[in-house]
């Protein structure tokens, strides 16, 4: 039990890695049902759709989860802005609780999470920062 009490936060990177296992299994299975319904069209003898094919061959519908192009600005700086915001903030309350010692003796445990946090918070940044015009669509 001790190891819990000390090692909590490592739940937050394991929460991480299953979100994004989670991803990449539904994006696998939207790149199967489109290949299951161009099968379907060509079994009934049909041509498929040039849309449907083309999207074959486009990234994950065009958007990654985390520059979402259509909420806000088109090169997606409102989203990386809401990331950098919410990393922040998670860092500071994190590094309050590390100083007034909310948890009792786990201080350092907390600035370590903070100082992960904050870096977190500077990536996004400089990704907004120098994305430039990758992604655009003019």
């Amino acid at each position: 039990m001790d190891f819990l009490f000390h090692y909590w936060w490592l739940l937050f990177p394991l929460g991480w890695f299953i979100a994004a296992g989670w991803g990449s299994f539904m994006r696998y299975k939207r790149h199967q049902s489109k290949i299951d319904l161009i099968k379907s069209y060509t079994a009934a003898g049909k041509e498929p759709p040039a849309e449907l094919l083309a999207s074959l061959d486009k990234p994950d519908d065009d958007h990654d989860g985390w520059h979402e192009e259509d909420s806000g600005n088109r090169d997606g700086s409102s989203s990386n802005a809401f990331l950098v915001i919410l990393f922040a903030g998670l860092a500071g309350v994190f590094a309050y609780a590390g100083y007034a010692e909310l948890l009792g003796g786990v201080g350092e445990e907390l600035y370590f999470v903070a100082m992960i946090l904050g870096v977190l918070s500077l990536a996004f940044l400089v990704g907004g920062l120098f994305k430039g015009g990758r992604g655009r669509r003019d």
